[in-house]
């Protein structure tokens, strides 16, 4: 994903060179304002892919921080508890197990009944779509 971006942002850099190398007596032309508007567009999609760059590059940041701090978990479990990397995994594929089919489909959370008025909601649902009231969470909801 990264070197799309990274691919995207060299073809419109590409692009903008070529129409302001190439056509420099459109830019006070009639056609000027739809070659600038062009380079607006590119402009625009340039910054784009920047800002999209910069996301995944954070989202990156943010994975390996999360793999860190798992790892260090389960390093200190393992050494107050004596559990062995066997029984994580075991443990890992129950839970997987648990949220789909045998023929691997996702296995959507029942409804959640809410406790002010009774009415079924989604399971993802903070908030009773009927009345409002809080509904009670699952922390480990996917």
């Amino acid at each position: 994903m990264f070197a799309d971006a990274r691919a995207a942002l060299q073809s419109i850099q590409t692009v903008k060179r070529s129409i302001i190398m190439f056509y420099p007596s459109l830019l006070g032309t009639g056609f000027g304002a739809s070659t600038s508007f062009a380079l607006t567009t590119a402009t625009q999609a340039e910054s784009a892919a920047r800002e999209a760059k910069t996301e995944l590059e954070l989202s990156k940041h943010d994975i390996d921080r999360l793999l860190l701090i798992t790892e260090a978990l389960w390093t200190l479990v393992k050494q107050q508890n004596g559990y062995t990397d066997d029984v994580l995994v075991k443990l890992v594929q129950d839970i997987d197990h648990r949220h789909s089919t045998a023929a691997g489909v996702p296995v959507k959370d029942a409804p959640v009944a809410c406790a002010a008025c009774g009415r079924p909601n989604m399971a993802a649902r903070n908030f009773c779509m009927y009345c409002g009231s809080p509904l009670p969470t699952n922390p480990f909801a996917r």
